[in-house]
């Protein structure tokens, strides 16, 4: 078939300058002269750039409109999402402190004055088992005594049962002397 005839194929015809252009831009990405034109043609028939443009200033309008869409989008998370959310933060972080505060103006205090109850318990405890101790000393001296009041009546009645009817006076009033004597050293 020849090329001529064949209606896939048009003619083109540009300067020399462009053509060195087209060659060396369709070397570097390794396509032909043809499939680089063809490439060309897509990207800017999809992109809907205007070739003459080149500040691409199409392209910044489209990133404009998409930042700002993105922009929009993150407003809406922020007004759906992130401040109900802060809002929720913020009455938990209200709630804790009013918990704090109870916790430290009742608990606290209560602690506190549980505490100082447990050490007057504690001094009256003491003081009871001092006082205890005591008695115990008390009941064991008084139990001493007893013995040692009944050692010195049974001296004087085992002596006072040794003397007779014929025992001097004297014998009797060294006996009651030495019963006083040992009853006043107790």
């Amino acid at each position: 078939m020849d090329k001529q005839t064949d209606q896939n194929i048009k003619t083109i015809r540009f300067p020399i300058t462009a053509d060195s252009k087209l060659q060396k831009m369709a070397e570097k990405t390794g396509l032909t002269k043809i499939d680089f034109f063809i490439a060309m043609v897509d990207y800017f028939y999809k992109s809907k750039k205007d070739p003459r443009d080149l500040n691409d200033e199409l392209l910044k309008k489209e990133l404009v409109k998409r930042t700002d869409r993105v922009i929009a989008f993150i407003k809406v998370i922020e007004d759906n999402l992130l401040m109900p959310l802060i809002t929720s933060t913020d009455k938990i972080n209200n709630s804790q402190e009013q918990i704090v505060n109870y916790f430290n103006k009742h608990i606290i205090g209560h602690n506190k004055d549980q505490k100082e109850a447990y050490a007057k318990q504690q001094t009256t405890l003491n003081s009871l088992d001092a006082s205890m101790k005591h008695v115990e000393a008390a009941q064991y001296t008084k139990d001493t005594i007893k013995r040692k009041c009944l050692d010195i009546l049974n001296f004087y009645i085992q002596h006072r049962e040794a003397m007779g009817m014929m025992t001097k006076q004297v014998d009797k009033d060294s006996l009651i002397e030495n019963v006083r004597q040992q009853m006043k050293n107790l």
